[in-house]
């Protein structure tokens, strides 16, 4: 009876111990980072129709690529609006560039869109050409850029708020 007792507190022990654990991501290595493209997109939110990277050089860049109909895109979207609340004042760029450049649909559909899930960055339509240089396929796919404007991890698919709040964390640190 001892035993089993013992092993109960032990599982229940080490399970409280994973939820307590925080993330961890690994960066690519500094050394080994590449140069990431320059964004070409027709920006419909954040006041600034001309963004570029080079203009982002010495702050820490999130890029999610990303659309308006994808079911993944939109359960990342309040951890990138707290991700850009807590840490823009401390060095972090975020942009949105969805997929529906060429949908054509019109800027009071994106109005809505942006309204109802209060987003707090900059988004635009991103061109074929930057879809392409990005290698973009599946969507949600994430960059995150480093303060020399490399390429210092990327996520497919939807990630924790946790795993990217990590990944922002860890470049704002270099």
């Amino acid at each position: 009876m001892k035993i089993s007792v013992l092993i109960l507190f032990a599982v229940i022990a080490f399970a409280l111990s994973g939820c307590a654990s925080s993330s961890h991501v690994d960066l690519i290595p500094a050394g080994s980072r590449q140069q990431a493209g320059e964004i070409k997109a027709q920006f419909i939110s954040g006041g600034n129709p001309r963004i570029t990277l080079a203009s982002l050089k010495g702050k820490v860049v999130l890029i999610d690529f990303w659309a308006t109909w994808c079911g993944p895109c939109r359960t990342e979207l309040p951890d990138l609006v707290k991700l850009y609340d807590r840490y823009h004042s401390k060095g972090l760029e975020m942009i949105g560039l969805s997929v529906e450049g060429q949908d054509g649909r019109p800027q009071e559909y994106f109005d809505k869109f942006i309204s109802s899930y209060g987003i707090n960055y900059p988004l635009g339509l991103s061109s074929l050409d930057t879809l392409r240089d990005y290698g973009i396929s599946p969507i949600p796919t994430t960059f995150f850029i480093d303060k020399q404007g490399k390429v210092a991890l990327s996520f497919v698919g939807t990630h924790s708020g946790d795993d990217l709040t990590a990944a922002v964390e860890a470049l704002l640190k270099e």
